[in-house]
């Protein structure tokens, strides 16, 4: 029964995404996350038999043992050449991936590598660079492919990602793939799409997922190129379509993310494209055009999306079969833009920021004007935020900004607020409980007629000193429904 009991708690642990929490619970607990058999299941589960070696390494010297390596073996973890290969190019850099990792293990794992005739010497990514690499051009990938196809028999041993992430340095000391190294990756999948069965063959079977949104992507900048080539036509919505199937055959998939990062990448092109895009779209995921369009409406706001401009939400709004203010309501609402708090709660908030892009806001006001219900929910939010600041600057008077916000963010939340008292966004009874307990007069001034007792010197407008570039806004960009 006790062994049962063993066995039970392995399981669980190993779908435990973070496992301190474990740790700390007692000493059973403690014994489970320290057994090298539990570890190799949880690395495995959470990275992947391609993965797991690499991500044991990273973690560090207190958590690889000699026992873990070698469990993870046993189960069939991947260990490639291109791995070996990395290990030996950061062993001994002060600050990277490999810089706490034991001799004993370090030398177990390039034993290993010997045992199992991985040619340890060179760079298998810059070699497969140069072989996949038949011009500068992105329009050459549809039409000289051949150096590629020369080379496919030595590719299939050459390449295994270690991981997939953006980082400018190479090798980058963290262990993860650069995105220039990802982005060869991807261009070989579009030159021939075949050699993803390839790597699935020697067990790289998340090499669809790792690099899904560069292929993707690709694909639409071989099919759309930003600087079209004389000869170039817009394709027409079959041979787009053909193009994508063709890819989402071999396991590449047409995500929300990726339809709404393509929207973002040709964000200067809609009129010419974007309805094609769309259309291509409905085919490739056999959903309405209404249910695409709201998906990437979701996206386009995200807060840490770019907010230079918004032709991608203008052109999403005028394409929704809906009154704008509907559609741009059920994105807020996704993003919980409102209070959050009442006049107990905030004072125990350790951060409230904009749900949103201050700039959107912004474009709301100037587009729906103050007395619209959209701007009355974006005003909630701005609100909310700004008298937060007010009661944490309360709380510690030696602050010039509450702690845990940026300068940034500080600007944004104060100056937004700002414009909208500036455009008389109109009071609402629900904000007098909260108004109480603040004593910024920049806050209460503009309700100083309802806050009785109250001398202040304030007059509208407010006079912006809060310094945060926004984007331009111009009107009657929508619409109307």
């Amino acid at each position: 029964m006790q062994s049962l009991y063993y066995e039970l708690r392995i399981i669980i642990f190993k779908y435990v995404d973070t496992p301190i929490s474990l740790i700390l619970t007692d000493r059973k607990w403690y014994a489970i996350t320290q057994d090298p058999y539990a570890r190799a299941e949880w690395l495995i589960y959470k990275y992947g038999k391609t993965h797991a070696i690499f991500h044991a390494v990273r973690l560090g010297s207190d958590f690889i043992t000699v026992g873990l390596v070698r469990n993870l073996l046993v189960r069939n973890a991947i260990i490639s050449r291109y791995f070996i290969q990395r290990l030996l190019m950061s062993i001994g850099s002060e600050g990277s991936w490999t810089s706490n990792l034991p001799s004993p293990i370090f030398t177990q794992l390039i034993i290993e590598g010997y045992n199992r005739d991985l040619v340890v010497k060179g760079n298998d990514m810059e070699l497969f660079h140069y072989l996949s690499d038949p011009a500068d051009t992105l329009t050459s990938i549809n039409d000289d492919p051949q150096k590629l196809f020369q080379n496919l028999n030595t590719i299939e041993y050459h390449i295994q990602l270690i991981q997939d992430r953006s980082q400018d340095d190479y090798p980058p000391k963290d262990g993860y793939e650069n995105s220039r190294q990802l982005n060869v990756i991807a261009r070989a999948i579009l030159i021939y799409p075949d050699l993803v069965y390839m790597w699935k063959e020697i067990g790289y079977y998340e090499i669809c997922s790792d690099v899904n949104d560069l292929v993707m992507q690709g694909a639409f900048l071989t099919l759309f190129p930003p600087t079209p080539p004389t000869n170039w036509i817009i394709p027409d919505i079959d041979f787009v379509v053909t193009r994508l199937r063709q890819l989402l055959a071999v396991g590449f998939q047409l995500t929300r993310v990726v339809m709404e990062e393509t929207f973002h990448l040709f964000k200067l092109r809609l009129n010419e494209i974007g309805d094609l895009l769309i259309s291509s779209f409905q085919v490739i995921r056999n959903e309405s055009k209404f249910a695409i369009v709201r998906s990437c409406l979701i996206k386009t706001l995200k807060p840490e999306r770019d907010h230079e401009n918004f032709n991608l939400l203008e052109f999403l709004i005028n394409e929704i079969d809906q009154p704008a203010e509907t559609a741009l309501k059920y994105v807020l609402n996704h993003y919980n833009v409102a209070f959050k708090y009442d006049a107990n709660s905030i004072k125990l908030s350790k951060m409230r920021s904009l749900s949103v892009n201050s700039s959107f806001y912004d474009w709301v006001l100037k587009e729906y004007g103050p007395n619209s219900r959209i701007t009355q929910q974006c005003f909630d939010d701005i609100l909310e935020s700004r008298i937060w600041i007010d009661l944490k600057l309360q709380e510690n008077p030696e602050r010039d900004i509450p702690e845990h916000l940026t300068l940034q963010a500080f600007n944004s939340i104060c100056s937004i607020y700002q414009k909208y008292c500036n455009d008389k966004v109109p009071f609402k009874a629900n904000y007098f409980p909260y108004l109480k307990l603040v004593k910024n007069e920049e806050i209460i001034g503009r309700f100083s007629k309802i806050l009785s007792g109250l001398e202040l010197n304030i007059k509208l407008p407010y006079d912006i000193n809060y310094e945060y570039n926004r984007s331009e806004v111009n009107n009657n960009q929508i619409m109307t429904n």
